[in-house]
């Protein structure tokens, strides 16, 4: 199975947002039910009824809606599958980098392909705002982007069959601390998966359970993993400058959350990346980090151009973190051996 690849063009637009999502294997089924469980009190819902079988109003493909929001109109790309016997289906938020767009993102990760092929799962991926669209993050730039996500995530669970308790959100650079601020801010999501960027955010010890899958590289300059001095303590309060505290900390956090245990337990995933897991989290929950030796800002699996050096460093070939997401939050079955 060959590894998809992207434009250099892109790779000028999305800092970072390198890497490229491979297929699901022919041997992968995909499940019916996520192995994130999140309680119903933990989820807001927003009042739509979510038992029984579901009728979508949306047919299979892929389109552009739209949204209309104080700060203006705002848009999505949604990528639909078909919606078989009633069944709901997850959802994936995939948010893009500083610069980027929709169909960029879709390059880079095919979360919206791959879903559709597979019936696995519904994607949506929104577009920021500006003339180098940046997410509303605290340290990047004002606005409500929290409401606009919610406002899409309740349209989608209405519309869309969308399984309300099985909501997840990822991205890469920027787009990953969106992830994770969606995970801090707002009660929508069971799991968030940050790419190069769960750092980019201030803890948010106290919330209820919100499952965690991070991935970074230990050589990344733009989002270093030991963070920046003076950034993750209790004196800084510029809100207009993206947090960067320590990587290992910060996912710590995440793990006294959710109530997982004070230490990981790791697993080789390969010559490069390690997976550590803090197990025993409550409501279901998980929190795992994907630390990959000499890989830089980038996005795993990806495969660059040939000739082309990127500047955001090297990217780990033992994993894919397309894969690893769908497998992780338990939209696809592992593969067989």
């Amino acid at each position: 199975m060959g590894r998809r690849r992207w434009a250099a063009s892109s790779m000028a637009l999305l800092l970072a947002a390198c890497g490229a999502g491979r297929s699901v294997p022919s041997g992968a089924t995909t499940t019916v039910g996520a192995s994130i469980v999140v309680a119903t009190s933990d989820v807001d819902t927003s009042d739509v009824a979510t038992s029984g079988p579901c009728t979508t109003l949306l047919g299979p493909g892929s389109t552009t809606r739209t949204i209309d929001r104080p700060e203006g109109a705002r848009t999505y790309d949604l990528h639909m599958p078909s919606i078989e016997n009633g069944a709901r289906r997850p959802l994936i938020v995939d948010f893009h980098g500083t610069g980027g767009t929709p169909a960029l993102q879709e390059a880079v990760t095919h979360f919206g392909e791959i879903g559709s092929t597979t019936g696995g799962w519904i994607t949506a991926t929104p577009q920021a705002l500006g003339p180098m669209p940046a997410w509303a993050v605290p340290g990047a730039i004002p606005g409500d982007d929290i409401g606009f996500v919610e406002a899409m995530v309740d349209e989608l669970v209405a519309d869309a069959c969308v399984d309300p308790h099985r909501v997840f959100a990822t991205g890469i650079s920027s787009g990953a601390a969106m992830s994770a601020f969606v995970g801090c801010e707002s009660t929508r999501f069971a799991g968030v998966a940050p790419v190069a960027g769960v750092n980019l955010v201030r803890r948010c010890e106290g919330e209820a359970p919100v499952s965690l899958v991070a991935f970074h590289g230990t050589l990344d300059r733009y989002v270093p993993m030991d963070g920046l001095p003076g950034w993750d303590g209790p004196d800084f309060a510029d809100l207009r400058k993206f947090y960067r505290g320590d990587l290992m900390a910060t996912v710590e956090s995440w793990a006294r959350r959710d109530g997982c245990a004070t230490e990981a337990t790791t697993t080789s995933m390969g010559p490069m990346t390690t997976r550590y897991e803090w197990p025993g989290c409550r409501n279901g929950t998980k929190v795992v980090l994907y630390l990959s030796d000499g890989a830089g800002h980038t996005h795993p699996g990806a495969t660059f151009p040939p000739g082309v050096t990127p500047s955001v460093g090297d990217v780990a070939t033992d994993i894919d973190a397309t894969e690893v997401i769908a497998e992780e939050f338990g939209l696809v079955d592992a593969p067989n051996p």
